[in-house]
């Protein structure tokens, strides 16, 4: 593939592909190239695609534990985006003896069954969470950082920094060519589970009431979903196999307070309403995205307010079906 060229002519399997970042990838690629979702139906945004992409889409119901559908599935394909996950703060702290065996156990059954294969890229998905609960202007060979064992909480960023060191351990032992994506908090239409936004636009238009946990002074840095799907079709193209890569928008960063705000703005006759914070917080979520501009040549471009815009008009349209 050269670096000009579109993605053409592949066979992609995207596990986790009935997602939101999933959906946004299929519509992406879906012209030009064939498409297979990996998915169990837990978050199913693939229901918002137009009936044409919908039809040109192999898609396959099933657990990443499950290691015997794995191996069928992975055969012949060139391009593998991993996004298969358990993902959402409050069910992680509740369950993370499940967010344990999907993330970290799911991924080395993935990475397993592509051993001997001819596979030309593999792209996983970690989390900014990795760092910690202050991290501004993070590195990606910053120190990762995770909080006790008796707090639920850190599960899903454990499995997630775990599921890195076995990407890289593929990679030097079966020259596997794995990318590793770090995102930092991705928002946009189609967001089904659990975020901040998403939750503020749900409830801010269903209940005119927007939520603002503890005092709403926590900083995130916020990536709109085109974004990261031009980063992720730059991983596709370019050389950059055995990296860990940090995709956020730093320019998009303000406080939860501030972008509660931004959104009863354009929510109209709402209400900001004060919850007591979780036990565990994460403060401070800003990435340094410097490696990806050399690797990848990638620049974040939506800012927050345009961002918001967008994603608010679609929530208007389709608030019914939250």
């Amino acid at each position: 593939m050269s670096n000009s060229s579109k993605i053409s002519n592949k066979k992609i399997l995207i596990t986790g592909g009935g997602g939101f970042i999933g959906s946004f990838l299929t519509e992406k690629f879906y012209q030009d190239n064939r498409i297979t979702l990996f998915d169990n139906g837990r978050r199913n945004s693939f229901r918002f695609l137009d009936q044409r992409i919908q039809e040109k889409i192999n898609l396959i119901g099933g657990d990443i534990r499950d290691e015997q559908i794995l191996k069928k599935i992975v055969k012949g394909q060139d391009i593998i985006i991993h996004l298969a996950a358990i993902a959402g703060a409050s069910f992680y702290e509740t369950d993370p003896f499940l967010t344990l065996d999907v993330n970290l156990f799911g991924t080395a059954n993935l990475f397993k069954a592509l051993v001997n294969t001819k596979v030309e890229r593999i792209i996983t998905f970690s989390t900014s969470e990795v760092y910690g609960p202050f991290a501004n202007n993070v590195k990606e060979e910053d120190m990762t950082c995770i909080g006790p064992v008796s707090e639920g909480r850190w599960s899903y960023s454990v499995s997630k920094v775990a599921s890195d060191h076995l990407a890289s351990a593929y990679f030097k032992k079966y020259n596997l060519p794995i990318t590793m994506v770090r995102p930092f908090n991705i928002y946009g239409p189609r967001q089904v589970g659990e975020g901040a936004i998403s939750n503020m636009f749900t409830s801010g238009i269903k209940e005119g009431k927007i939520y603002v946990t503890g005092d709403g002074l926590q900083k995130r840095a916020w990536c709109y979903i085109s974004d990261m799907v031009k980063a992720v079709e730059l991983i596709c193209k370019k050389s950059v196999v055995g990296e860990c890569i940090n995709i956020g928008n730093p320019e998009s960063y303000i406080t939860i307070l501030d972008l509660a705000k931004k959104i009863k703005a354009l929510c109209h006759k709402t209400e900001i309403i004060f919850t007591s914070g979780r036990k565990t917080e994460v403060i401070d979520r800003r990435p340094n995205i410097d490696k990806a501009k050399r690797l990848l040549g990638f620049v974040s471009e939506v800012s927050i307010d345009k961002g918001l815009k967008l994603s608010f008009d679609w929530w208007m349209q389709n608030i019914s079906k939250f």
